[in-house]
């Protein structure tokens, strides 16, 4: 992005101006303080949609209107600013903060999305102008209080971790991608703990259930049948319909088991053929959550190397230990078979015993042996439903790991950088304080006067420097006046060296707020567009001939 001209009228005391800047260095100045400096730099970042809560006394931006022309991408678009209200050249209609501010991410290509403070979960939200801009800006009144980026406007203070989370964003160190999947991750862990507790819960209500329950067994019986059962032998058949529950609950998870082995080695099967045939990239299909994996992501999943008596090994222990489980499955079969051979057995010895259980009680116990099944039934398919999920989770830890891999790399060649830029700003500047900072390092910087404040602009300049070096986003940097004490020449010489070696020099556009005796400090003055301002900055004179433009675009 690129600030070519800010219109600002103040339609109460009917006065207006306009100011024109380069691509390049801007330096705003004037011969004195109060003149209008801050007011004119706080405004072009206002016009952008930064939430500035602190204007200079005199400087009303209620009854102000702002228009700022801009080039993004090399094209065109102006803005109007008027309190929370916004025209974009672009757009007919009238747009609030929030809608600017998508307006604002579209045209930079951006999907910033941030850890909210408080969240229950990983929640992310899309945010504002301030977050897009803040790195970019570092404001005179919010900025030099001890804290690199993070107090530079309270609305950051919504978000669970800045400057970081919004500085990795910038610097390409993290992404909406790895956020969404951590997202994704808690979402899916808490379904989880959903699910585990619904088990539980349903496990005891169904063994209490069965236990103070009397159930017919879950053969059928016809109606002629029922009217022999006798009431002296339900306690026998309450506890036999029991034993046949307790192993129809093992049989299901028996079942289970063996289903999930068994699909692995049909996935191990075709990484054997796979690698018979030497194919070096071939799809193959998940048989849990069947998402498309490579040879090389199904090995991982599986956790092997591409070997194939290792993968054999794996099979051939997954064939035995699918045979145990068939042969307890078979076994419980029998027992099932022989309970309810007993069963049969009682109800027999029941025809001898003349009271009979009228069909009333028979309707009533072959409810309670449906709601038994029901329970029994429910139970497996949350089992089954969680170790959906569970391998869902494992997929998605795998996506991050590699992602986080990726971005681990860049920080470390960022992290580099940094420590290459902060020693060589450092040589000049002599603090030890400076050599105790690390990379990625916002905790408050302790201190008073100038020394606290060229620590801070250390920092800042190094952050900047990373910033237009790594940064998958531009927007033109500002740095309003950091001297607020009176100082030494040498001080300022140096200050003002490292503004220029480290500032002025990027190539994307800066502004630079300094008074008028300090320009010569800067070697390069001629290369730069130079704005100097006089009291008052705006004039009755342009009122008129400015007023058409900050009309709605």
């Amino acid at each position: 992005m690129i600030i070519e001209r800010i219109i600002i009228l103040d339609y109460e005391n009917k006065v207006a101006n306009e100011f024109e800047f380069s691509k390049g260095p801007n330096i705003i100045t004037s011969d004195g303080t109060t003149v209008g400096k801050s007011s004119l730099t706080k405004s072009l970042y206002y016009a952008l949609g930064f939430e500035i809560k602190q204007f200079p006394h005199g400087w009303d931006v209620k009854t102000m209107r702002f228009r700022i022309d801009i080039l993004i991408n090399g094209l065109s678009y102006s803005i109007i600013r008027n309190n929370s209200l916004f025209y974009v050249s672009d757009n007919e209609g009238v747009l609030n903060l929030k809608e600017f501010s998508e307006w604002l991410q579209e045209k930079l290509s951006l999907n910033m999305k941030l850890k909210l403070r408080g969240a229950s979960t990983k929640e992310l939200s899309s945010v504002y102008s301030t977050e897009i801009l803040a790195p970019f800006y570092l404001d005179q009144d919010k900025s030099w209080n001890g804290y690199i980026f993070k107090n530079s406007s309270d609305s950051l203070g919504r978000y669970s971790n800045i400057p970081s989370d919004l500085l990795e964003y910038v610097l390409g160190i993290s992404n909406e991608k790895i956020l969404e999947k951590e997202n994704e991750k808690s979402i899916k862990r808490k379904l989880i703990k959903d699910n585990e507790s619904k088990i539980e819960v349903l496990n005891t209500l169904q063994e209490e259930y069965a236990d103070k329950t009397e159930m017919l067994d879950s053969s059928p019986f016809d109606i002629e049948e029922l009217e022999v059962a006798f009431r002296s032998n339900l306690n026998r058949l309450s506890n036999i319909t029991n034993e046949i529950s307790t192993r129809k609950r093992k049989l299901f998870t028996n079942k289970s088991e063996k289903d999930l082995i068994y699909q692995d080695n049909i996935e191990l099967k075709k990484v054997m053929a796979i690698n018979k045939k030497a194919y070096k990239e071939v799809a193959l299909e998940c048989v849990h959550c069947h998402s498309k994996l490579t040879l090389e992501q199904s090995l991982t999943r599986l956790k092997l190397n591409n070997n194939l008596f290792e993968i054999q090994h794996l099979y051939d222990q997954n064939e035995k230990e699918i045979e145990k489980l068939q042969m307890d499955i078979e076994n419980l079969q029998d027992e099932i078979v022989e309970l309810n051979h007993s069963y049969n057995i009682a109800i027999r010895q029941k025809k001898e015993i003349q009271k009979v259980i009228s069909l009333q009680k028979y309707i009533d116990l072959e409810s309670k042996r449906l709601a038994n099944e029901e329970f029994l039934k429910t139970i497996y398919e949350l089992n089954i439903y969680k170790n959906e999920l569970e391998s869902i989770v494992k997929e998605i830890n795998k996506e991050i790991r590699l992602l986080k891999k990726k971005q681990q790399e860049r920080k470390s060649d960022i992290r580099k950088r940094y420590f290459e830029i902060l020693s060589d700003i450092n040589l000049r500047f002599g603090s030890a304080k400076l050599n105790e900072i690390e990379f990625f390092d916002f905790r408050e910087v302790k201190g008073s006067g100038m020394d606290n404040n060229k620590t801070l602009l250390a920092l800042y300049l190094t952050y900047m420097k990373l910033v237009s070096e790594y940064g998958v986003y531009t927007i033109p940097f500002g740095i309003d006046s950091f001297v607020k004490n009176e100082i030494d020449k040498e001080t300022v010489r140096i200050t003002f060296k490292e503004v220029e070696r480290y500032f002025l020099s990027i190539p994307t556009q800066t502004f630079f707020v300094t008074i008028s005796e300090n320009l010569e400090y800067l070697t390069d003055l001629e290369n730069y567009h130079v704005i100097k301002l006089t009291k008052p900055i705006l004039k009755k004179e342009n009122y008129k001939k400015l007023f058409s433009l900050v009309d709605n675009v």
